[in-house]
């Protein structure tokens, strides 16, 4: 399934439901500690995950202009840390089913070698359009709950009406993000590229959300000056 290009603001609405999640021990309780050590040793190998995709939502209140963010999309999200998660003892199933009633249920599991996992259950509502339209929201949910699930960043931050918190002036990490030095004094994509090419892996995976974060302000920045961003996606 294509990611999506576009989206109705009631998919952007649907994602706060992702809280939903539920641990179990596998028959004993000692299984969700190896199984939370383990979580870390992959999370901290994860490699740097890409914005690769550019989606484009139109409000609902049509006085409001249509605006754009970018995302990971899953196959982007799942080379970056299947081999890590693997390596640690972890499979990730992610199943989609339709309710007689009407509606899809995505039920993505988190599972460890121990039997421990973590389930996480998301109801989504049919959203008018046609069915391929249909078909790409569910991937792009799909992928929202599997970032949140793994703990990465894997949108843009933004508002209900598309604007980045703080927008407006200069370069501040989110609450939560570690700042690099280099990564944040960097004038080009270029420059970030090299600077983040040459981190240690442990210090890839510590910065790679303010990275992305650098990406997409140097991107704003060029776009604002009419040039093409080095590096950036053909859409």
């Amino acid at each position: 399934m294509n990611a999506p290009t576009t989206l109705p603001p009631e998919v952007i609405a649907q994602k706060p439901t992702v809280a939903d999640m539920n641990l179990f021990d596998g028959g004993n309780p000692a299984n969700l500690g190896e199984m939370f050590a383990a979580l870390a040793l992959a999370q901290g190998g994860f490699d740097p995950i890409v914005k690769n995709r550019e989606v484009t939502v139109q409000p609902k209140d049509q006085s409001k202009r249509a605006y754009k963010f970018k995302y990971a999309d899953l196959e982007e999200i799942r080379s970056k840390t299947t081999p890590h998660l693997s390596k640690n003892g972890f499979a990730l199933l992610s199943l989609v089913t339709t309710h007689t009633t009407g509606g899809v249920h995505i039920r993505t599991i988190l599972a460890h070698k121990t039997g421990a996992r973590i389930e996480s259950d998301m109801d989504v509502n049919r959203i008018g359009g046609e069915i391929k339209d249909f078909g790409a929201t569910i991937t792009y949910l799909r992928r929202y709950v599997v970032s949140a699930l793994l703990g990465v960043a894997a949108d843009d931050d933004l508002d209900e009406d598309g604007q980045e918190p703080g927008a407006g002036g200069g370069s501040s990490a989110a609450v939560g993000v570690a700042v690099h030095k280099g990564l944040k004094d960097a004038k080009t994509l270029g420059e970030l590229g090299k600077i983040m090419a040459g981190l240690p892996k442990d210090e890839k995976a510590k910065y790679s959300a303010y990275y992305n974060q650098r990406q997409d302000e140097l991107e704003a920045e060029q776009r604002d000056a009419g040039g093409k961003p080095a590096g950036g996606d053909d859409l």
